[in-house]
């Protein structure tokens, strides 16, 4: 059944262009709520936390938490399996995961 469904996404990506892909980072916002999955990060790189998200296909939003300020010393990584309302807070970078269809040439 999984492969199934990996396949026919597969397919749909090949047949009409459609790909997962997230929109510009949201520097000094928050987006509360919703979190699913967090963890921390080696890195000071809210790019890591952008690619989990992507590569989850139950994460719909993110939000890296910037070190020293929510949750002590090292950066964090929120998934969420929604996308709450952004809230500007200079604790957090934030994102969005939308499907987006490519025109194929």
């Amino acid at each position: 059944m999984k492969k199934s469904l990996v396949l026919a996404t597969a397919g749909l990506v090949m047949a009409f262009g459609v790909q997962m892909q997230a929109y510009a980072m949201q520097g000094n916002t928050v987006r509360p709520g919703a979190t699913y999955r967090s963890f921390n990060l080696r890195t000071t790189a809210p790019a890591i936390c952008q690619r989990a998200c992507l590569n989850d296909r139950r994460c719909r939003s993110w939000t890296y938490v910037k070190p020293y300020t929510l949750y002590g010393a090292r950066p964090r990584c929120l998934l969420k399996k929604a996308v709450p309302r952004a809230r500007r807070d200079r604790c957090c970078v934030t994102g969005v995961k939308t499907w987006r269809r490519h025109r194929r040439y």
